[in-house]
């Protein structure tokens, strides 16, 4: 018995076999470039939405010889049950001391961008330190799952750093601080200040000798008649 298939010439068949082969294979294709586009894209928006978090000893704003510690969150994404660990460990320096335990071993949360800082020591308690950090938080606070951040810190980097003008913040707070010291005696009324007024009475004699200047003056430039002698 003859099948549909045979009254069709052989090289149409061969061509509709080709064409079915390609269509699958690309289809195939397709959906391996799919899927690994769908993995990828999962994992860059998981990449790109996870906190980081650093600690580092940064100069205090107001004095460049004094260190803060200081916590940053630099991810796009809450970091919660942090715990920072400092080997050697940290020593509070001569405005910290008497016992006082260092600042930010363990920090609650931190919002994507948020960061924490304190005073620690000048920079000769610090100078020829090289410490190991070792940063940890979870994601999720009720993640079992801890992420960790370790890296080497050296404080020889800040060897010889300076700075020009320094901080315009600074000098701003600072002329305000000065200024509210001079004015501190004036508002209690310890001191007087010295005014220099101009009244009303001052402008109108201003006036007044203003206009006896230029009558005088238009005075001296009108001509004066010449006298001849006439001789009988």
């Amino acid at each position: 018995m003859e099948s549909q298939w045979d009254k069709y010439p052989t090289g149409r068949r061969r061509r509709s076999l080709l064409g079915t082969l390609v269509t699958a294979v690309a289809t195939y294709f397709l959906w391996r470039v799919t899927s690994v586009l769908a993995v990828e894209t999962k994992r860059m928006a998981i990449a790109t939405s996870q906190p980081h978090v650093v600690a580092t000893l940064e100069p205090n704003r107001w004095s460049m010889r004094h260190f803060d510690i200081k916590v940053n969150n630099t991810g796009n994404a809450p970091a919660y049950d942090i715990t920072i660990e400092f080997t050697p460990p940290l020593q509070n320096g001569e405005a910290r001391s008497g016992g006082i335990e260092v600042p930010f071993g363990n920090v609650s949360v931190l919002r994507p961008g948020q960061g924490v800082a304190s005073y620690l020591s000048d920079y000769e308690g610090v100078k020829d330190a090289v410490y190991s950090v070792r940063v940890s938080w979870r994601r999720v606070a009720s993640d079992p799952v801890r992420e960790e951040n370790a890296y080497t810190l050296n404080m020889a980097d800040k060897r010889g750093v300076s700075e020009l003008g320094g901080d315009p913040i600074v000098q701003i707070a600072n002329h305000l601080k000065k200024l509210e010291a001079e004015w501190t005696p004036v508002a209690r009324g310890s001191r007087r200040i010295k005014i220099d007024s101009f009244t009303y009475g001052d402008r109108l004699h201003e006036r007044r000798v203003a206009d006896r200047q230029r009558r005088r003056w238009q005075q001296e430039q009108r001509p004066t008649p010449s006298t001849t002698d006439s001789v009988d």
